[in-house]
């Protein structure tokens, strides 16, 4: 199915007052790994409207449909294709809800088709540790890491795959696809893609490519970049670097790793900088100047060996915008005037760092923060896909860009 459509969800109460609906459940909740497998139907939604009692003992809320996990085939023959869904849920108490109550939660909801009508067996509320449990009863490993972008700027796309465990089909998807980088190529400057050499040290045919990213680079702590910002924007020339801007980093850490992804410094005051660096498994961003230092310390969790995407943005000389994987993560708001780009300042990246550097882009308009990668997925049913995203690239640089032009030709991508 769709995603993000409206499904009609009628129920019976627990207890007056009760509006969280694994309550409903409370006394013959079983696992989740138990609900997956036993019912007909799967799906994921949020409550979008409150609740208002129709017959004493029963309610209706409304939900958007996020995700169907299990069940498809039975929901559209059922009639789904109006994509309102009237799911019964069965309590041995009459307690009603309060009138006007609300649900204000993302529920992984648990169905059977009986006599005509969706009755649900059991609700989880949705979390990402739920959701793997989910689809792991139903069969599925677990998601390869997301794609490099298919461009650096003005809308690419990323995938992602897993497998089927099972001897037979599972039910769901195995891809998963969704846009990145859709900040425009004309306001977008990118280090990693200079071609002077004195910029790089040692030069750039010296660093080490990543061998299962063709398109990042292995840093170690004397494989840096340093540039005068004058000399980043080559349609201007001597312009300083933005007071306000954006910057987009994909990275991946190695045990242990410290250092400095990204620095602005004064060249005549050695003591005033603003630098994007590793702490622990998360981030800091740290402002020096003559009037102090300011830290913005950015939870990440980038010690699990994955691939993340972090973007920063500073904007009104005091506000920092943070996103971690696509998700808004925090908003800090410092002393006015707090963040004063040096107008002399040099771009270091990269400097005692040890990892693994995919992409840093650097956008003018602190706006574009959120346009790394879009939050919406689209689920795609590939029996080609056998083979991890990563390994796909490596045998064929062009296949994913293929097959992105091949779905939007199909109307597959939202």
């Amino acid at each position: 199915m769709s995603l993000r459509h409206l499904a009609l969800l009628t129920l019976v109460i627990c207890s007056a007052g009760c509006c969280d609906l694994e309550q409903f459940f409370s006394e013959r909740q079983v696992s989740v790994e138990e609900s997956a497998s036993s019912s007909e139907i799967v799906f994921r939604g949020v409550t979008v409207a409150e609740a208002s009692p129709d017959v004493p003992g029963v309610f209706t809320a409304y939900f958007e449909l996020i995700n169907t996990y299990k069940g498809a085939d039975a929901l559209s023959a059922w009639g789904a294709n109006n994509y309102r869904i009237n799911v019964t849920f069965l309590t041995r108490s009459s307690a009603e809800c309060a009138e006007g109550s609300e649900i204000l939660r993302e529920y992984i909801i648990f169905c059977d088709l009986v006599n005509g009508e969706i009755r649900a067996t059991s609700v989880a509320k949705w979390g990402e540790e739920t959701d793997e449990r989910v689809w792991a009863a139903l069969g599925w490993g677990k998601w390869s890491e997301w794609s490099s972008c298919s461009v650096s700027c003005s809308s690419g796309i990323q995938q992602r795959t897993r497998r089927c465990r099972l001897a037979s089909s599972c039910p769901g998807f195995n891809v998963e696809q969704r846009h990145c980088n859709l900040f425009g190529c004309g306001e977008t400057v990118n280090p990693l893609a200079l071609e002077e050499r004195r910029f790089f040290h040692p030069t750039k045919d010296r660093w080490q490519a990543v061998p299962d990213r063709p398109t990042a680079w292995r840093l170690r702590p004397n494989s840096y970049i340093w540039v005068p910002s004058t000399q980043l924007f080559s349609d201007e020339k001597n312009r300083p670097f933005p007071r306000e801007f954006a910057l987009f980093v994909t990275m991946r850490l190695h045990n242990g790793t410290m250092g400095t992804i990204f620095s602005l410094r004064s060249r005549r005051r050695q003591d005033t900088y603003l630098s994007l660096e590793v702490a622990g498994s998360d981030l800091k961003l740290i402002h020096a100047a003559e009037n102090g230092t300011d830290v913005v310390r950015i939870p990440a969790e980038l010690d699990d060996g994955h691939w993340h995407q972090i973007a920063v943005s500073i904007r009104d000389d005091s506000v920092v915008d943070s996103y971690v994987d696509c998700e808004w993560s925090r908003t800090d708001i410092l002393r006015s005037h707090t963040l004063d780009i040096p107008e002399d300042s040099d771009l270091i990246i990269g400097y005692l760092f040890t990892g693994d550097l995919e992409q840093l882009s650097i956008v003018s308009n602190p706006g574009y923060v959120n346009l790394q990668c879009a939050p919406d997925r689209v689920p795609i049913i590939d029996p080609e896909v056998e083979d991890t995203v990563e390994a796909i690239q490596e045998k064929s640089g062009k296949h994913i860009v293929m097959r992105v032009h091949k779905d939007i030709d199909n109307n597959k991508i939202d």
